[in-house]
């Protein structure tokens, strides 16, 4: 069994030089079988663990392929740069046999970092079979929905991600910067207006008897440009303005209006209502391919049938219906209707066919309930068993169809060829040039987007603690280190782990601390000395130990869990005080702004100042 087609290209060229690879594989020697596969040494391992040994290893080679490539800083300090130098690195053996690397950095990049994006999948994964299994149970309804839009290889990604997820909000700096200009562009155009009825009431009280008209009428030509500039100048800062802000896309788009909503003013219920929508987990994915560009599309999960009381933070299930056929009709038909209609309405090169636009798949189990939680949702490492949580929440174990590539096989091409693979031979398609260039591309496209994402409050319904920030990425990643209970450990200082991930030898000091039979320093040795340093850098742990040298970062995790819960309180009591996106008619912008120059216009037009046209 080969994990990738690097792996079976270099395991015959292994076999053609006599490698001396063994196996215990009925047929002819040296050839890579089925059964489990022994190395040098005596030690075996199933099919599974080599391609869970072999996943775990690309993702290592592509993080410290970010810290080369990246423009990302905190992707170049994953996993190299220490918390506390003085503390130093602990490498911790956990009572499973796994190892943990306490006191890093980590960038929790859920989009670029293969190493933390693990980690954080994972748990996503978790929450969303915990949630899925849940309702199902209680006799809930659940549809794995995905979205696709039209592309080609001419365009942009950030532009196709506008258009399905909704374009990101500016900058804190950037909002101030582009208010600044409106006041500025503003007082300029007042300027202009004054001076421009200074100069036209100068030009009539200059005039002759019986020409004040007429000097008036060319006054207010000679100054028209300068007016019709300033005005300009306000509009173009406006629209600047416009830019920092959230537009959404045509996914924010299947929730809101008053089709789906409802309209209480006229005793009107919605599609939400009669179908029993309590809400939806959607993830973003990205594929790329040399003919077609990029291929981002939504897989979302959304929970129907479940009855609710109370609003907003305080809403809870109270029961669970069957919605009619015709119900669960309307609302597939409102899903594919808006969801093309919208991306037409961006960008007609955009508007996805009637077949592959939007498809549904509901979610069904004929096993009873004590195997319900494995047939919804497995969690191992290349199972190949169709899992919706997998599906929405594990993008990283994913690999790309008919030629396509995903990010992080993108990056492994990178650093294949990156190390002196020659291309042919490495995983994947395009030059390095052209590899370089779209990964920056994909880098800057994300920035500041949510990978995966719940709808507001159906956590709190269903008591899953956290969010989807990035920060609550992080959390998870402290989270994931504070669960383990450690048996043994080594601190490696400073100076040396920067000799170890300088050398490559990052996973192999990870690897040497694994094991159920305590630590072998033997191992950790060969690594210290693989690096260039000296053993007595490296010190050997107990548990306590090793509880000890942790404290602080668990003091740390606490304070970071306590200003995330307080950011979640704020976020909500905003968005309380703002109109339900789900509830309320989507508001047009550009013709209210439209309107409102118009009475600008008028209002000076009046005033004796030609109007911009």
């Amino acid at each position: 069994m080969y994990c990738s087609d690097r792996c079976r290209k270099a395991a015959k060229r292994a076999i053609a030089k006599g490698a001396g690879l063994r196996t215990k594989a009925v047929g002819n020697p040296g050839q890579l079988g089925k059964e489990p596969t022994e190395f040098p040494g005596g030690q075996t391992a199933s099919p599974r663990d080599l391609a869970a040994r072999a996943r775990k290893t690309r993702r290592y080679q592509g993080r410290r392929t970010l810290w080369r490539i990246s423009g990302d800083p905190k992707c170049r300090g994953c996993g190299r740069q220490l918390m506390d130098p003085a503390s130093g690195v602990i490498v911790a053996q956990t009572a499973e046999g796994n190892s943990v690397v306490l006191g890093l950095m980590k960038c929790a990049r859920i989009w670029l970092c293969p190493v933390c994006s693990a980690t954080i999948r994972h748990q996503r994964a978790q929450e969303i079979t915990r949630v899925v299994v849940d309702w199902i149970r209680r006799g809930g309804i659940a549809v794995l929905v995905t979205f696709t839009a039209r592309h080609a290889h001419t365009h942009q990604l950030a532009d196709l991600m506008d258009a399905i997820q909704g374009s990101r909000k500016a900058s804190a700096a950037d909002v101030r910067a582009a208010e600044t200009r409106l006041v500025a562009a503003l007082a300029a155009y007042d300027d202009a207006v004054r001076l421009a009825k200074f100069t036209i009431a100068a030009a009539s009280r200059d005039a002759g008897k019986g020409l004040k008209r007429k000097a008036a009428a060319a006054a207010k030509e000679d100054v028209a440009s300068d007016v019709f500039a300033a005005w300009n100048g306000v509009l173009d800062a406006k629209a600047a303005l416009r830019k920092t802000g959230r537009t959404a896309g045509a996914y924010q788009r299947l929730i809101s209006g008053g089709t789906w909503a409802g309209r209480p003013d006229r005793n009107e219920t919605g599609i939400r209502d009669r179908v029993g929508y309590l809400g939806m987990i959607r993830a973003t994915e990205i594929t790329l391919g040399l003919a077609n560009g990029w291929h981002p599309h939504i897989h979302a999960i959304v929970l129907l049938g479940g009855t609710t009381e109370g609003e907003k933070a305080d809403k809870k299930i109270t029961g669970v219906f069957t919605p009619s056929d015709s119900a669960i009709a309307e609302f597939e038909g409102h899903f594919r209707s808006v969801w093309t209609t919208h991306l037409k309405r961006i960008n007609p090169e955009y508007t996805p066919s009637d077949e592959h636009g939007v498809d549904f798949k509901r979610l069904k189990t004929e096993r009873d309930a004590q195997d319900l939680g494995q047939y919804i949702a497995k969690l191992q490492d290349g199972d190949k068993t169709v899992s919706p949580a997998n599906e929405v929440a594990r993008g990283d174990l994913k690999e790309g169809r008919y030629g396509n590539m995903t990010p992080f096989q993108l990056l492994g091409r990178i650093g294949d060829i990156i190390g002196g693979m020659p291309e042919e031979d490495a995983e994947g398609d395009g030059p390095l040039e052209w590899c370089l260039g779209s990964w920056h591309e994909y880098e800057r496209a994300v920035r500041g987007r949510r990978a995966i994402e719940w709808t507001r409050y159906l956590r709190s319904m269903f008591g899953i603690e956290g969010g989807d920030t990035e920060e609550d990425d992080l959390d998870a990643l402290f989270a994931a280190d504070g669960a383990n209970e450690y048996r043994a450990g080594i601190r490696v200082q400073d100076e040396t782990w920067g000799k170890v991930t300088g050398r490559a030898l990052d996973l192999a000091a990870v690897q040497a601390v694994e094991g159920t039979k305590g630590i072998d320093m033997e191992k950790v040795a060969e690594v210290v000395a693989a690096a260039g340093a000296a053993l007595d850098t490296v010190a050997l742990l107990t548990p306590a130990e090793i509880a000890e040298a942790y404290a602080g970062i668990l003091e740390t995790l606490a304070q970071r869990r306590e200003e995330a819960a307080a950011r979640r309180r704020r976020e909500d009591e905003k968005h309380d005080q703002e109109d339900d996106v789900e509830g309320s008619e989507p508001v047009d912008t550009k013709a209210r702004e439209k309107a409102q120059q118009e009475r600008l216009l008028r209002r000076h037009t009046r005033r004796g100042v030609p109007a911009a046209r």
